[in-house]
């Protein structure tokens, strides 16, 4: 099961948003729990929610996308990709202002044929611990995002003494008690001495599912969707509560670059 915070995470949106759309019955969690009602998801229902979102930012209403719902549009896979196809042939015909929302819809599309590619087999590892010093984010307290994170951490990674591996970074990814995350940018470092601003994570000894993402960094979202839903299930591979992070090396060419490779450290049993 996943939390409301790891699910907002996930997609780049709010558990607020998440909140709201359990209220109005659009996109409910699978179990509230008794005492403390906190939402919990299960991985086969994020595929709704980024078809939801997709639709959402194309500019549906929600009235709408509640009504594909209940047809039972939202499910259909070849009633959806005859809906986008539909759509990116008007839009070729507006062009201009549209052009956004056309490169959209084909990403979509070929989201929907492919289910990502190659279904990816893990790499299993045994983790020994390591700490990270960096820059933190709380997805309930922190101003901006993620990515405004390490635009705000790399104009001052030169302060950080000690690198382990300067040429390797890592986005750790801490859980609490609650829906809230806690999200490191930083290098693996002794941390002795901190750096004003700056904070020490350490990662215990864990086993790990390593997966690749290839990309541009704005479609992680997708990858780790299929990592949950499609990849850990397929392998028998149980997620555990745990830090979970991302490592970039030299193989990252750049947040933009089509060809960029970064592994994806998902804490497993």
């Amino acid at each position: 099961m996943l939390t409301i915070g790891l699910v907002a995470r996930l997609y780049g949106i709010t558990a607020k948003t998440l909140r709201h759309y359990d209220s109005i019955g659009l996109f409910m969690p699978a179990r509230v729990g008794g005492d403390n009602l906190y939402r919990m998801y299960a991985p086969e229902q994020l595929p709704e929610l980024r078809t939801i979102l997709f639709l959402r930012s194309m500019g549906l209403s929600i009235d709408s996308i509640k009504e594909m719902k209940r047809n039972g549009t939202l499910d259909d896979a070849d009633r959806m990709k005859v809906l986008l196809q539909e759509r990116a042939e008007a839009i070729q015909d507006e062009m201009g202002a549209l052009n956004k929302q056309l490169h959209e819809i084909h990403r979509m599309v070929e989201f929907m044929k492919s289910t990502g590619g190659i279904p990816m087999e893990p790499k299993v590892v045994e983790q020994e611990a390591f700490s990270v010093v960096g820059m933190d984010w709380d997805s309930q307290s922190s101003e901006g995002d993620i990515p405004l994170l390490w635009h705000r951490f790399v104009p001052r990674e030169h302060e950080i003494e000690g690198k382990r591996q300067p040429e390797v970074n890592y986005g750790i990814c801490v859980p609490t008690d609650t829906e809230r995350f806690i999200y490191i940018a930083g290098f693996e470092a002794d941390g002795e001495r901190l750096p004003g601003g700056m904070v020490k994570v350490d990662v215990p000894a864990q086993r790990y599912a390593v997966f690749t993402h290839k990309g541009k960094v704005e479609e992680l979202g997708e990858t780790y969707e299929l990592i949950y839903s499609k990849w850990l299930p397929l392998q028998g591979l149980k997620v555990v509560k745990g830090i979970d992070y991302e490592r970039y090396g030299e193989r990252f060419l750049g947040p933009d670059n089509e060809n960029s490779e970064m592994d994806i450290y998902i804490p497993i049993e």
